[in-house]
């Protein structure tokens, strides 16, 4: 026979962890954090414009919250792997300034002077 304290549950401590908190804490705090790291490193290994670095940031989150969403909790691992997928990012696909890009007038005048 069970005594109305145990029924009740007084004195239990209940051994279960929510699972979403944990998955919570890995997106608003270990990917923000992993990502602000990478990009720092970045900026840190060469100078660029503020174009290409709110670029990069835009790559990185992406990237960063994909390997979140497989898995990945780790924020070294978070941050090396954004690293690594930027540096393939720039080597195939150079991430270019707005400043680099040239301008309408620049294009026209380029294309007639070809004629």
């Amino acid at each position: 026979m069970k005594s109305a304290a145990a029924e009740a549950g007084v004195g239990r401590i209940a051994n279960k962890r929510p699972v979403q908190p944990i998955a919570n804490s890995v997106e608003q705090v270990v990917a923000p954090a992993a990502i602000e790291r990478a990009l720092f490193i970045y900026q840190q290994l060469q100078e660029r414009a503020q174009s290409v670095v709110l670029q990069a940031r835009k790559i990185l989150t992406q990237h960063i919250y994909g390997m979140v969403d497989r898995g990945e909790r780790d924020e070294q691992r978070l941050t090396v792997g954004g690293l690594a997928h930027l540096k393939g990012v720039e080597r195939d696909h150079a991430i270019k300034s707005a400043q680099d890009a040239p301008s309408n007038a620049r294009r026209s005048r380029r294309v007639s002077d070809a004629i």
